[in-house]
């Protein structure tokens, strides 16, 4: 492709070093003989000499340097969600963004169900129990039979669903269609999820932030839930009303809950201050945004980068680009 002698690939990323050894073995000549050029940033705020030159950006934060980086033809996030880039308005109108959506889905997937499974069994109570050595035998529950509502079956909440099935659990979920999903036994449309609500003992979003989506879950939406039910959330914060969650909590409307996403995106991916009134709200599980990040996720993520600079270099199309921006790279217009 191009004529880009060296093509510059800066990486920015707290892992960056594992994506840059996929780059080697998939291109070992092109990075010993210098034609390809990998620049290696641990955080967006340490960027390396040359960064400015890129031709192609593969990072997790957001690098606000974007717009004066001249030569830049497309940028990977590593991330399955896009929003904090559309928000951003930093990338150009003429460079496409890749993603990998539902790339998180096995991780997020086994997270969820680590989470349905402490919030029946009471692993988090024994193990307090443990720490004052008091032995106090507790009566857990079963997720077999239980019902679990998926809001959004895209690549996460599919996976999920397959997951639940195996517990023996009763799956349903909403869509924007109407469709026969594997593992999960009714659909209902997106429209619809307040059905959902209603009839699930287990409420876990998964499904991207959209005008449609900000604030979905609200005080009117926790008090159709049963007073038996826990609500999940790994999708994203702005999608639930917090204070409507503490008093869904405080006033028992709802059993329990999870929250691995928070309001406050900065640091990404989202951070939760020690003064927040979240941490003082009763049976809740709150997490630090890492129900995706596993020893696998550099792996997943770097398999499409990888993958889409060989189809640069070939001048091909690249593959996994994400709705509403540039779909071709200026070599391809």
């Amino acid at each position: 492709m191009s004529g880009f002698n060296p093509l510059n690939i800066l990486i920015v990323q707290e892992e960056a070093h594992k994506y840059a050894d996929q780059i080697k073995n998939r291109f070992p000549e092109k990075v010993a003989s210098g034609e390809i050029r990998l620049l290696l940033a641990y955080n967006e705020v340490s960027l390396p000499d040359g960064a400015m030159d890129a031709h192609i950006i593969g990072t997790w934060p957001l690098i606000v340097e974007i717009p004066q980086m001249k030569n830049l033809q497309w940028l990977m996030t590593y991330s399955s969600g896009v929003d904090h880039w559309e928000k951003a308005g930093l990338l150009p109108a003429d460079v496409p963004l890749v993603h990998l959506p539902g790339g998180s889905g096995i991780p997020i997937a086994e997270f969820t169900l680590g989470l349905m499974l402490n919030a029946t069994k009471k692993y988090t109570q024994m193990w307090d129990n443990q720490k004052e050595k008091k032995f106090e035998r507790i009566q857990g529950q079963e997720l077999y039979g239980k019902t679990l509502g998926i809001i959004g079956l895209g690549g996460i909440g599919r996976e999920i669903a397959k997951r639940a099935k195996a517990f023996g659990m009763n799956v349903v979920g909403t869509d924007i269609m109407i469709m026969d999903i594997p593992f999960v036994d009714k659909m209902y449309l997106s429209s619809q999820f307040e059905e959902v609500l209603k009839i699930s003992d287990f409420v876990v979003l998964s499904c991207p932030e959209t005008k449609e989506t900000l604030g979905m879950m609200n005080e009117e939406r926790f008090k159709l839930m049963k007073p038996t039910a826990y609500f999940i959330n790994c999708a994203r914060g702005s999608l639930v009303i917090k204070e409507d969650l503490i008093k869904a909590l405080s006033e028992g409307w709802i059993a329990g809950a999870a929250n691995d996403t928070h309001w406050i995106k900065k640091p990404l991916p989202s951070f939760l201050p020690s003064d927040d009134e979240l941490w003082e709200a009763k049976n809740i599980f709150i997490s630090p945004h890492i129900s995706s990040w596993t020893d696998m996720y550099a792996e997943r993520f770097g398999s499409i980068f990888v993958e889409n600079i060989d189809r640069f270099i070939k001048g091909e199309p690249l593959i996994s680009v994400a709705p509403g921006f540039a779909t071709q790279y200026k070599g391809l217009k």
